[in-house]
């Protein structure tokens, strides 16, 4: 049986409210990463926090709840998430959910970084609550073993394939290390 959150996902959700509302999407994101070229794996981590808490609901641009947790240091880009609603709001009032624009950054993100333009059905609703507790709880921690996060992963539904899929995601971007003293960025 579909659940009611998933009866209401559909690939052409925007078609009539809000028709062009990946290419402002990719305008957007296009803009960032020519500006910042770490913006993608920013991009996809913000959607995997998000997506882990409560179900991909927008619920980490809320207040400073789940922002709060020590699980989501480092997230970035909430603002260029803010700056594509203001702009969809002005073409298309009231129809484009956050959590649908989170997503379709991330999208939008895989495909600028060399991987494939994946299909993502849209329709995702925002939520009203955020939690520092289930922040605290669902995100997993930087040094969780590959078994305990394939449990994880199978639990919210994910197969082996789906899970190795986004441990590999983990690529994209970048890292730094400290050698004789003097930071060195490598690159992904």
């Amino acid at each position: 049986m579909v659940g009611a959150c998933e009866a209401q996902l559909a690939y052409d959700y925007y078609k009539i409210s809000c028709p062009h509302v990946e290419n402002t999407v990719r305008n957007a994101v296009l803009g960032v990463v020519f500006t910042d070229p770490t913006a993608p794996a920013a991009f996809l981590r913000l959607l995997f926090h998000d997506c882990q808490v409560q179900g991909c609901d927008a619920s980490i641009l809320l207040g400073n709840s789940e922002m709060a947790s020590g699980m989501n240091f480092g997230i970035r880009k909430l603002q260029t998430i803010h700056h594509i609603k203001y702009k969809l709001e002005a073409e298309c009032p009231g129809q484009v959910s956050c959590a649908d624009i989170i997503a379709l950054a991330a999208k939008v993100s895989v495909a600028l970084s060399g991987g494939p333009n994946i299909q993502i059905p849209l329709g995702r609703k925002d939520s009203t609550i955020s939690s520092l507790q289930a922040a605290d709880l669902n995100i997993p921690p930087p040094n969780i073993t590959v078994d305990a996060l394939l449990d994880i992963f199978t639990s919210k539904g994910l197969n082996l394939e789906e899970s190795v899929a986004i441990m590999g995601a983990h690529t994209l971007g970048g890292g730094h290390y400290k050698h004789c003293g003097q930071v060195i960025r490598l690159a992904a």
